[in-house]
């Protein structure tokens, strides 16, 4: 072989075999490679094979056998083929840099990570060798050594796309929404017609609020690729986020249209008819997704949401279903750090975890809460697992002691940092709903675990030690549906706070409008047939009244035809019935000036949007079930001495709904008076419910210092002046 073959050969991935006396294996080998890159797998495999036969420690040929184990899926084999090349020429960067592969594609990172390296010590300035330790880093959750790999790639290689590409996934896993747009738009400067990346830009512009734009660019991806299943059901998700349901449910179903088995779509269908308070078509996508998907943990998440909202479902069906949930994602019964300190008196290091540190019911009803720990009690530490950031994040973040960013963060290096801060109480703020990481409490990541705010039940773990709750949400007899200890708050589960732009109450419109205006602005999906026959019961009680509903789905024709249709069969016609869409947050609180008295439906209540109702002045009929969130708005009407307007019966509902709608003076006089009484009340009051908040974990904390057992037990209340 002459020197300019040797050299073209060289940068083509291989060189002249250096084992091989004579020019038929040479030509063999030269003829393999070019099979090889040409895609021609079968033919190159056995011209490699027919190398070896003549040499059977050719470096060249291993190493082109152990690529196409790779590229086959084989990397245990590719491993044994590589490894043995490099045995025999320990110089050749590509050599190495293909043994990460193999080592990678078996889930050996640290070991992936070393060959790469080691590529790198001898081909400093090979771009692909960066990228590709990059991605490691990246598999790794290194994501600054992985982001400085990439740009180490991009420096060489500015045209590189992939590295473009996987820089923005590493920004964006950081929470870095705008330079991963950046990188994304860079990919597609350079490849226009790269469908995937259209996708990924779409995800990160509907993580960043741009739905209009989010949409346009999964249009554009499945103009490209209009057979790509998981593109279809990507678009959904982001109708879904507009609340153009109806469009979303198509998007859903032409994505399984594509893949009758795409699990993720039939979770997706799912959540969209939840959304349309379709329940038990909900409740089926769900069970079909895990059925294809057992260890699908969302799909039991929102499994679980949606059977919290159906009447026909119990409390025990409900704990059944948690169990299922714990059964296949404990992991841990026991905290494995023996370094604490068991002094039961010292400071203790206690963290939330949550994916709504920001305008959500859990930040409203946070943030009177972290400013008010008792610091010299409690060190407090936050790990957020979103990357939306808002006024309410910023507060928040200004409230706690420490602050960590961990969404995009595997369990196992979440659980890392959580042991490295030695936190000694880890509370769940999540349960079973979005962007919860209760895989991650599934590792014990702390001593002592606790679940509290954000759902409203078990969450089935064996290793989440407590529940908070209090007497009206979990009375004495209730702690056989919980896995975990229940523990009784004195003044409640929540502590809330208004939002600033709440507009001052007016007065009841019934004085002005000559009829009572009923209504409810709860999701549809707690909208069950109980419930409309409860309404329907009330409306019928009062002559010329009418029913006030507002949700996002009812901006769509289909979602204000399905509630039209359901309460015409319960007996009462659309023209008693205004249906509203979505609005701004400040106008929909002003919208309660349209409602006389608040329905509270029925078996899931209403937990931020009671507050809201009550905090605009406006009375609530509710009627408490068998669950936690069947209780809430009975819980906040106790606090405020309003227990009249709670009911034991459905007949007792219409009774007193009727019969406030019958008191004027009384509707004109809570309207004016229910800011001060909830002010003066536990429920808004952070320093005495905090208070309380810290003496659970106190006593928690004892209880494991004597090495007792979780079990349940009640916070005496405090002496306080309203």
């Amino acid at each position: 072989m002459n020197r300019k073959q040797r050299r073209a050969d060289k940068k083509q991935g291989g060189a002249a075999p250096q084992g091989v006396s004579s020019r038929k294996p040479d030509s063999v080998f030269a003829e393999a490679l070019q099979q090889h890159q040409s895609g021609r797998f079968t033919d190159a495999e056995r011209l490699y094979r027919e190398v070896l036969k003549a040499d059977p420690r050719h470096p060249y040929a291993l190493h082109g056998l152990g690529v196409l184990a790779l590229q086959a899926g084989r990397s245990d084999i590719a491993a044994d083929l590589i490894g043995k090349a490099i045995a025999q020429n320990p110089r050749e960067p590509v050599f190495h840099s293909n043994f990460g592969g193999a080592l990678r594609a078996q889930g050996k990172l640290n070991e992936a990570i070393a060959s790469y390296q080691r590529a790198l010590d001898l081909k400093p300035d090979h771009a692909d060798g960066h990228y590709k330790l990059g991605n490691a880093f990246q598999d790794q959750g290194r994501l600054d050594e992985a982001i400085a790999s990439y740009r180490q790639a991009l420096t060489l290689q500015p045209g590189f796309a992939e590295a473009h590409g996987n820089l923005g996934n590493a920004l964006k896993r950081q929470g870095k929404l705008d330079e991963a747009v950046a990188s994304y738009r860079r990919v597609l400067a350079l490849k226009p017609n790269f469908a995937e990346m259209h996708g990924n830009l779409g995800h990160t512009l509907q993580d960043q609020g741009k739905l209009n734009e989010a949409v346009a660019s999964f249009r554009q991806a499945l103009a490209l690729k209009p057979g790509f299943a998981a593109l279809h059901s990507d678009l959904g998700v982001a109708l879904r986020d507009q609340g153009k349901l109806d469009e979303a449910v198509a998007a859903y179903q032409r994505a399984l249209a594509l893949e009758p088995g795409f699990s993720e779509a039939h979770y997706n269908l799912g959540n969209a008819f939840q959304d349309q308070g379709r329940l038990d078509e909900a409740v089926a996508c769900f069970e079909r997704a895990l059925a294809l998907k057992p260890r699908y943990a969302e799909a039991h998440d929102n499994l679980l949401m949606t059977l919290n909202y159906k009447d026909d479902v119990s409390i025990a069906n409900l704990y059944a279903t948690a169990k299922k949930f714990g059964a296949i994602f404990d992991r841990s019964s026991a905290h494995a750090n023996s370094r604490l300190d068991l002094r039961d008196d010292r400071r203790l290091r206690i963290g939330y975890v949550s994916g709504d540190f920001y305008a959500h019911p859990v930040g409203y009803f946070l943030s009177r809460v972290l400013p008010s720990h008792d610091r010299a009690s409690v060190e407090v530490f936050c790990y957020y697992n979103n990357v939306v950031h808002d006024s309410m994040t910023a507060r928040l973040k200004a409230a706690s002691d420490h602050w960590r960013d961990i969404a995009g963060m595997a369990d196992a290096d979440a659980d890392a940092l959580i042991r490295r801060d030695g936190i000694d109480i880890l509370i769940d703020l999540s349960g079973h709903t979005d962007k919860n990481r209760l895989r991650l409490f599934a590792l014990r990541a702390a001593p002592i675990q606790v679940s509290w705010l954000g759902y409203f039940g078990t969450t089935g773990l064996a290793a989440m030690d407590y529940v908070l709750m209090d007497a009206i949400s979990a009375p004495p007899g209730d702690e056989d549906w919980y896995s975990e200890a229940v523990v009784r708050l004195p003044y409640g589960r929540f502590c809330y706070e208004a939002p600033i732009i709440a507009p001052a109450p007016v007065d009841p419109p019934c004085l002005r409008q000559g009829h009572v205006t009923f209504g409810s602005f709860n999701h549809v999906a707690k909208i069950t047939p109980a419930t409309v026959e409860l309404w329907a019961g009330v409306l019928k009680a009062v002559p010329g009244s009418r029913l006030l509903l507002k949700w996002k789905s009812l901006n769509e024709e289909n979602g204000r035809r399905r509630l039209q249709d359901a309460f015409a069969a319960a007996g009462v016609p659309a023209d008693r019935l205004e249906l509203r869409g979505h609005s701004p947050h400040g106008d929909m609180l002003a919208e309660y000036g349209d409602m006389d008295i608040a329905l509270d439906p029925f078996p899931f209540g209403g937990g931020l949007t009671s507050c809201e109702a009550l905090w605009m002045g406006v009375p609530m009929i509710t009627l408490p079930g068998d669950r936690p969130a069947a209780r809430q708005t009975r819980g906040f009407l106790h606090q405020l001495g309003l227990d009249d307007l709670v009911a034991s019966t459905p007949d007792g509902y219409v009774t007193r709904a009727a019969s406030l709608a019958g008191d004027p003076a009384r509707l004109a006089g809570l309207r004016q008076s229910m800011r001060s009484r909830m002010i003066g009340s536990p429920l808004c009051n952070g320093s005495l419910f905090t208070a309380a908040l810290d003496r659970s974990f106190r006593e928690m904390w004892r209880r494991f210092c004597r090495d007792e057992k979780a079990v349940a037990f009640d916070v005496p209340p405090l002496t306080y002046e309203a």
